[in-house]
């Protein structure tokens, strides 16, 4: 219950400094540009509460978010998204939340690794299988010229190299 006051009194601050920008013609140059920079500052905030729900096992809090409209797939500062952030923290609920939510596990981070290579390497074969089992392209090459399955060999991960060869095999 804190948690959504805590996401509703952002909302409503967002809210009105939004309104507030776009109903006041009489800003000088300078207040527009401190409203703008409140408003994305509030911004920020919200998007910090989302992902630290998504490192947490929140939940609750990650639809309450997705509810209130916060797109699913925004990245953070970091290039990360919240499906790759629960998967990297082993948050095997949290990623099906997400995926239930309508995630997009083919989603990329800064260096092209995937929210699958996020579950390989840290070992969460749980999570490396439903995220084997969605439409993605297994072949995907991050920027270092990996595969999943090279990934997977880097960090000794056997069972998702099977794993990717079943796939691979039914396809």
């Amino acid at each position: 219950m804190r948690n959504l006051l805590i996401i509703v009194a952002l909302l409503l601050s967002f809210t009105s400094s939004v309104y507030a920008q776009n109903t006041s013609d009489t800003q000088t140059p300078s207040t527009q540009s401190e409203t703008q920079h409140s408003a994305k500052t509030q911004y920020e905030s919200l998007f910090a509460y989302y992902f630290a729900a998504a490192r947490t096992n929140d939940t609750a809090v990650i639809e309450q978010f997705v509810d209130a409209g916060i797109p699913i797939d925004s990245y953070n500062n970091k290039g990360y998204t919240a499906l790759m952030i629960a998967t990297y923290h082993g948050n095997k609920n949290t990623v099906n939340t997400l995926l239930h939510l309508g995630a997009n596990a083919c989603l990329e981070d800064n260096r092209g690794n995937t929210a699958l290579m996020a579950a390989i390497f840290r070992g969460e074969f749980s999570i490396a299988k439903t995220l084997v089992s969605l439409d993605c392209d297994n072949a995907h090459q991050n920027k270092a010229g990996q595969t999943a399955e090279q990934f997977a060999q880097t960090f000794g991960q056997q069972k998702v190299i099977e794993l990717l060869a079943q796939v691979n095999n039914a396809k």
